[in-house]
């Protein structure tokens, strides 16, 4: 592979070999390295690409759902209220004083302590809810959602 430079500055890459057209129109048949004009356009060997950029995977899915954005508290109980999760008075009641919705409860009950105490001062004084936390896995269970649905709730959602 070779760079086509503009005064040393890469315009583009380029095939060896075959026709390279030039910004101003022209055509340089066949690209080969070392090739320069007077205009400052030169032809020079791409370096080689590193190991890891040649073997660039597509990220897992717990690598997608860890890059989703954050989501605010108002974001949370206004998609949990749209969602249908918890009703109106419940959202409000947990934006303004951090009190468990009932669905929500149900799940930090059937936690062992300290955990369930742990989930409910956690709930009560988050601010952002991450895709990954296990808090925000325990309201994913609540709302009964999968995955995907989880996922689409947090990209929704962060729009509000």
């Amino acid at each position: 592979m070779l760079e086509l430079r503009d005064n040393g500055k890469l315009v583009r890459m380029v095939a060896e070999g075959g026709w390279v057209t030039l910004p101003n129109g022209d055509r340089v048949s066949p690209a080969v390295a070392g090739w320069s004009n007077a205009d400052g356009l030169s032809l020079v060997t791409a370096p080689e690409v590193a190991a890891e950029a040649q073997s660039l995977r597509e990220p897992t899915a717990e690598e997608q759902r860890a890059a989703l954005p954050a989501l605010s508290r108002r974001q949370v109980f206004i998609g949990l209220h749209r969602r249908g999760l918890i009703s109106g008075p419940e959202a409000i009641a947990a934006a303004r004083t951090g009190e468990v919705p009932k669905a929500i409860e149900v799940v930090f009950a059937g936690l062992p302590e300290p955990e369930a105490t742990d989930a409910r001062i956690t709930f009560a004084a988050f601010t952002q809810a991450f895709r990954l936390d296990p808090t925000t896995l325990l309201l994913q269970a609540a709302g009964k959602l999968d995955d995907a649905a989880l996922d689409a709730f947090f990209v929704e959602f962060a729009r509000v």
